[in-house]
């Protein structure tokens, strides 16, 4: 086995160990859920605030 046999192996070996880290790092990383910058509340407020005609709103 020569030097470049066995860099090949070596870096053969090396992807494949990468490849499966990646992969189950994936599948137990568990994202931290965001901050909510603003309530629905918030968000939704002044939508329902102008009429339109025939929305049985009656203003």
């Amino acid at each position: 086995m020569n030097s470049d046999e066995l860099l090949g192996t070596v870096l053969g070996i090396a992807i494949v160990v990468v490849v499966i880290g990646v992969i189950l790092a994936a599948m137990f990383y568990r994202p931290k859920p965001h901050k909510k910058l603003r309530s629905r509340a918030t968000f939704t407020h002044g939508i329902d605030d102008a009429s339109v005609d025939g929305d049985g709103g009656g203003d």
